[in-house]
């Protein structure tokens, strides 16, 4: 029997499907018509019959497994696929954990509690990038393992590095009052650095952006998952929920502790909700630098807050600050990497802002991001240390 037909058979849609539900009847509509939107194939089958398929030479984009209905001997036989999967690029979420997977056992995979859509699509689409991007590293591999070159590994981080910014949103959220600025230079191909912009509805946006401590492969893939694991919004039916600052940084907090990341990974995170009718912004951060808020005709300030370093204890302690903007304002924010071209820290601890750095600030945001950047490539030459360096900036005019 061909692969095509056997797929057929365990009611899998093609060879290629990007995911499959395995042990799941039914995603639920709202489920299916995010994959479908997304352009995602997908389809189910039982566990007992989609072990023939894993064992195979397919490769899915990801698999979403429940396990309510699995047995002990089944357990043992799709964990091995599992990490047989794995080694292809291929990650598994695992919903409804009944029967006690580890996550200590897999390299890839990820637990959800259950089939919340707006979760999971994020997890899915995440995966199955991933999956598609190593489908073609492995390719490429293949052909000289042993005798990989210099030029292969670049190859390799660039397209790494192409994959990150496909993450990133390809347009902004402008509104006739309010203008958006972004500049995202990694120090490398990769970077630790993460941020996004988001229309929530018609009256919110939800923006952040996050620091993956350390550098290259490792702090670029965790970049990945704090990507997924950061939710700022809930769907269910036709009814949603805006989740404040302060949840989306214990939620995410808590999804970094649980999955007990290897080789003391950590982050650092600031995420802010803007009402666009009101101006008002509500903002948590964890252990990630100060925002700076410049309004005309006053000295630049830091926005400070409660938070230490996402990661490191479940019961993390942050807090969620409101502030009032106006026409005219302008908020700055910076990953670490930044930090250097704003200006000195003083005796004290406190971050001294540069002359030239408070005059960039006097610009529009779209000239002020530029202006930076410019900045940033003059000191380079200079002997700066080249670090990673991400800005997000908006403006309320």
């Amino acid at each position: 029997m061909s692969e095509t037909d056997l797929l057929k058979a365990l009611g899998i849609q093609t060879a290629t499907s990007d995911v499959v539900f395995c042990g799941v009847a039914d995603p639920g509509k709202e489920l299916g018509e995010l994959l479908d939107s997304g352009g995602l194939s997908w389809g189910c089958a039982s566990v007992d019959k989609i072990v023939d398929y894993l064992e195979g030479d397919s490769r899915p984009g990801t698999i979403v497994l429940d396990t309510r209905g699995m047995n002990v001997a089944q357990r043992e036989k799709v964990g091995l696929v599992i990490k047989s999967l794995e080694s292809r690029g291929v990650a598994t979420i695992f919903v409804n954990d009944a029967i006690g997977f580890s996550l200590d056992e897999f390299e890839l995979a990820t637990k959800v509690r259950d089939f919340d859509a707006a979760e999971l699509i994020g997890r899915i689409e995440s995966n199955v990038a991933y999956a598609k991007a190593m489908k073609g590293m492995l390719a490429r591999n293949r052909k000289a393992v042993v005798d990989e070159t210099a030029e292969d590994r670049a190859q390799q981080l660039r397209m790494a590095g192409q994959v990150q910014r496909d993450f990133l949103p390809s347009r902004l959220p402008h509104a006739e009052h309010i203008r958006w600025a972004t500049l995202f230079e990694p120090a490398d191909c990769v970077s630790g650095d993460i941020y996004d912009v988001q229309r929530l509805d018609e009256q919110h946006i939800g923006f952040y952006l996050a620091d993956a401590v350390g550098h290259s492969m490792p702090a670029a893939l965790l970049t990945m998952f704090l990507k997924q694991a950061i939710v700022m919004r809930e769907t269910k039916g036709n009814d949603y929920r805006i989740f404040g600052p302060l949840e989306v940084m214990q939620h995410l907090n808590k999804r970094m502790t649980e999955q007990q990341l290897s080789g003391c990974l950590f982050a650092t995170c600031c995420y802010g909700l803007l009402n666009m009718r009101t101006l008002q912004m509500s903002y948590c951060r964890a252990g990630h630098p100060y925002p700076i808020l410049k309004r005309p005709g006053c000295e630049p300030v830091m926005f400070e807050g409660k938070g230490g370093l996402l990661g490191v204890f479940e019961g993390g302690e942050f807090s969620q600050e409101l502030v009032q903007l106006a026409k005219g304002d302008k908020l700055f924010m910076y990953s670490d990497g930044a930090e250097p071209l704003i200006g000195e820290v003083d005796e004290k601890g406190q971050m001294e802002m540069s002359s030239e750095f408070k005059d960039i600030l006097k610009l529009g945001v779209e000239d002020l991001v530029g202006e930076f950047d410019k900045l940033r490539m003059r000191e380079l030459k200079s002997g700066y240390e080249k670090d990673d360096v991400t800005v997000v900036a908006l403006e309320i005019r």
